[in-house]
């Protein structure tokens, strides 16, 4: 198992990953503040914004927890992996923590309706503190990709998405999105949203989504895109966030 790793500095905890963290969790006496762009901004225009909104909240810029991106198309591996090195530049250049072992937690997805030209920055969740707190948790996007192994051969059921194999991949997922709340030590009872990113049908995998996360009062939300990576077809991330903002156009 993956060993929690404090970030006092941002007051929060992180499961290291690769350029990117694998979910992050609130340390008591902190919460989650989440807040998507209405109109989401080029990565550098957004993370400037963000560290606008997270300093304007009195916060620390190292609170920034997670961030969630918008991509025009899926990229190969080799591509995807140069991409991540110029997000964390991007991160450094507007004053966020982008060193290993890179604590902030991701998302990212190109969706198949209005795509946008370039990467985009479609919402951040940091720390605020709170009376108690501790309890709130943002696990990063999961697709159907073990780690360790080439990739090729690291795709949970290959190329496969009939019903059945959408099916396999999605209990893949869904067991690697279980261990990773376990390990963060976040309450799978207080999941408030989780995100699906295919573009396959949701109804053969939808039992086995939300019965394996207790997530059928917050609902499921289905964004029509693939995976930020060729070759993947279905990821989901889930959260518990205690307050969720939208910010206008001139953020």
């Amino acid at each position: 198992m993956t060993q929690a790793t404090p970030f006092p500095a941002g007051g929060f905890r992180f499961l290291p990953g690769g350029q990117f963290s694998n979910g992050v969790a609130a340390e008591p006496g902190f919460a989650f503040r989440r807040l998507r762009f209405l109109a989401p901004l080029p990565l550098a225009q957004g993370l400037a914004a963000a560290a606008r909104i997270i300093t304007a909240a009195g916060r620390p810029l190292t609170a920034l927890a997670l961030c969630e991106l918008r991509s025009p198309l899926p990229l190969p591996r080799d591509e995807f992996l140069a991409f991540n090195e110029r997000y964390l530049g991007a991160l450094r250049a507007a004053g966020f923590s982008a060193e290993k072992p890179y604590p902030i937690g991701r998302s990212n997805l190109a969706p198949i309706l209005a795509p946008p030209a370039e990467v985009v920055l479609y919402a951040v969740t940091f720390t605020v503190p709170v009376a108690g707190g501790g309890q709130d948790f943002f696990i990063s996007g999961k697709p159907e990709s073990r780690q360790g192994v080439p990739w090729e051969q690291g795709i949970v059921g290959g190329d496969d998405v009939s019903e059945a194999g959408l099916l396999f991949k999605a209990q893949y997922v869904m067991e690697e999105l279980r261990a990773r709340m376990a390990e963060i030590g976040a309450d799978p009872l207080r999941i408030s949203a989780a995100q699906a990113y295919t573009i396959h049908p949701l109804a053969p995998v939808l039992q086995t989504v939300l019965g394996a996360a207790p997530m059928n009062l917050g609902g499921l939300t289905l964004v029509p895109a693939h995976p930020p990576v060729t070759g993947l077809a279905f990821e989901v991330d889930v959260r518990s966030v205690s307050e969720e903002c939208i910010a206008g156009p001139q953020a």
